[in-house]
């Protein structure tokens, strides 16, 4: 499963990048953090995705474990990481690229999701919800920790 989108930051490009190449503030930015821990730029986190627009009763979070590692790539920065939820594993890949416009930078992310069987289980329509829900809180705290 493939997400994409934009947001417009009003910060230069150097205080962006090097935000987004920090493992700490990155996953201070997961939903429902329980624990990381960060070593250069790799990264442990235990953090609970929020689920409760499947509308199943008592269930309204799932925690997930994942590994990843930031890169730098000049003027992208890729985040790639696997791991586990709900007793599956998953892979993940979100490549952001950033452009300067003026005072501003537009940040260009695309994230491709693996959930493995979780997606046979449940359908891709139910974990685009979750997905939605949950990168949609990653974006928002990356805007509000950049002060936008």
């Amino acid at each position: 499963m493939e997400l994409k989108g934009e947001l417009e930051l009003k910060r230069n490009i150097n205080y962006v990048k090097e935000f987004l190449l920090d493992p700490k503030k990155f996953t201070e930015c997961l939903p429902g953090l329980q624990n990381y821990e960060v070593e250069g730029k790799n990264f442990k986190a235990i953090f609970k995705l929020d689920v409760s627009q499947l509308g199943i009763p008592h269930i309204s979070t799932l925690t997930a474990n994942i590994n990843a590692v930031i890169m730098d790539e000049g003027n992208k920065i890729e985040v790639v990481g696997n791991g586990r939820s709900a007793g599956v594993g998953i892979k993940i890949s979100i490549l952001m690229e950033l452009i300067e416009t003026g005072v501003t930078v537009k940040l260009s992310w695309k994230a491709k999701i693996d959930l493995g069987m979780l997606m046979r289980l449940i359908g891709e329509e139910s974990v685009r919800k979750i997905a939605d829900v949950n990168v949609n809180y990653i974006v928002n705290c990356i805007s509000t920790k950049m002060g936008n």
